[in-house]
């Protein structure tokens, strides 16, 4: 793998704040959301959120061009890519950029980029703990059973942010996405809400900044040499375990609290996640050490092309 300098480390988050203003401008919202993932991991020396957010933009070509190892640029098109599609909606601004990302940096082993991305963004499954709880109107019943499927929830994806790999860990932060959807929406159900209701999960998703952006970042963060396992299995642990309790208190408030008192819960309650997380380490270290052979493997086979980016995440489920 080329040697990732601190410039382009820098130089790769400040694309994906590009990628954020694409439309022209930089929501509340959107803003909020970079600003607390940025703050969650281990930023270059001398980076500070305020620098990366509110420094005058370099021309995108300028970015680009100081991206130049391998692993850099596959890092930053994957990040790119999902912040751009995760929700559904990419911008043709989005599209535009996203597409300029990926002819400058046609020279690098962005192996089936296209292929890989779209179908880790595809979610044609859902986790089995969706199957274990359905409406339920008994209070005591119900609150057992939630509190079942965030502890399950949390542990699942501890493991998976316990692989900070550059180049394959968008794999695993899709996969922990997609389970925290999940879980919201399989709490949602036994309070009596259409799982898939949109609105509800654009509302809930994107008050608390649980986004493409969240994902992108994440994925970037292998870039930077402190980031570790510890790193991101607390940090998937915590965010899962705030999820699951902000998302069970706002379905029973019958989905009435606003954007501010969602981001408020979820902080207080990333804090609980994070202290729980230190019980459980050892636990979540072992179940990573003992299925990290097989990981490896299914990554040396995804890399060679032995099998579809399909099987790799249906085999990944398996040994999770």
């Amino acid at each position: 793998m080329s040697a990732v300098n601190q410039q382009e480390v820098l130089a790769s988050f400040k694309v994906l704040v590009s990628m954020a203003k694409a439309d022209g401008q930089l929501l509340e919202e959107e803003f909020a959301s970079l600003a607390d993932t940025f703050e969650e991991i281990h930023l270059p020396e001398g980076v500070t959120v305020d620098r990366l957010l509110n420094e005058e933009d370099a021309p995108i070509d300028t970015l680009l061009s100081q991206i130049t190892s391998d692993i850099a640029q596959e890092m930053v098109y994957q990040s790119a890519y999902a912040m751009a599609n995760i929700d559904g909606e990419c911008s043709s601004e989005e599209q535009e950029l996203l597409d300029k990302i990926g002819t400058t940096f046609t020279s690098s082993k962005l192996w089936g980029k296209q292929e890989w991305l779209e179908t880790l963004e595809r979610r044609s499954t859902r986790s089995s703990i969706s199957e274990q709880v359905r409406q339920i109107d008994d209070p005591d019943k119900r609150a057992i059973e939630v509190e079942n499927a965030i502890t399950d929830t949390c542990f699942l994806n501890a493991v998976l942010g316990a692989f900070p790999l550059p180049g394959i860990a968008i794999a695993f932060d899709m996969l922990i996405y997609w389970n925290q959807l999940d879980l919201a929406q399989t709490i949602g159900q036994s309070w009596g809400y259409d799982r898939d209701n949109e609105n509800l999960r654009k509302a809930l998703f994107g008050s608390l900044g649980i986004t493409g952006t969240r994902i992108a970042v994440s994925n970037l963060a292998k870039l930077v040499p402190v980031f570790g396992m510890v790193v991101g299995a607390t940090t998937a642990y915590a965010s899962t375990w705030a999820l699951g309790k902000v998302a069970n208190e706002y379905f029973a408030s019958g989905g009435e609290m606003d954007a501010f008192s969602l981001r408020q819960a979820f902080k207080k309650a990333k804090k609980e996640g994070e202290a729980i997380y230190k019980t459980k380490a050892d636990e979540i270290a072992e179940k990573k050490q003992a299925i990290e052979p097989q990981v490896q493997l299914l990554n040396e086979e995804l890399k060679a092309g032995s099998i579809t980016p399909d099987e790799y995440q249906a085999k990944l489920k398996e040994l999770l």
